[in-house]
């Protein structure tokens, strides 16, 4: 084997580099969001104990259907990447517009066709009184 390729010198694999993607701050985040957007993170944000971004030893940052990663999400709806400093795992978390909160895609799209399918039998309203 050539010097620089292949495994370690004791035989086991390399570890993977974390990938580095850039790093905005959670304010800066929320102030991109969409009006539907801001709307859904108060909604989140009044029913939390603690706000989305107080977790020790990890950061957040929220997005909406502006962000080109995200343009799949319908108005209002917004994802949470919540990345742990120490391992560099990323979670999502998915929030409808009434701060309900889906832990995959899969879970999204599923609740997105089932409004569909009962568009016409039940309408979803949200209000927010201040």
């Amino acid at each position: 084997m050539a010097e620089g390729e292949g495994s370690s010198s004791r035989g086991r694999p390399k570890r993977a580099q974390i990938r580095k993607t850039e790093v905005i701050s959670y304010e800066k985040s929320v102030t991109q969001l969409s009006r539907e957007g801001r709307q859904t993170h108060l909604v989140v944000d009044r029913a939390r104990k603690t706000p989305l971004n107080a977790h020790s030893r990890s950061y957040s940052t929220v997005f909406d259907n502006t962000s080109p990663q995200y343009n799949w999400l319908r108005d209002g709806w917004l994802v949470e990447e919540r990345r742990i400093m120490l391992t560099g795992r990323l979670y999502r978390y998915y929030y409808d517009p009434l701060g309900q909160v889906y832990g995959t895609r899969c879970e999204v799209e599923q609740m997105c066709a089932y409004i569909d399918r009962d568009k016409n039998r039940k309408k979803r309203e949200i209000i927010i009184i201040d």
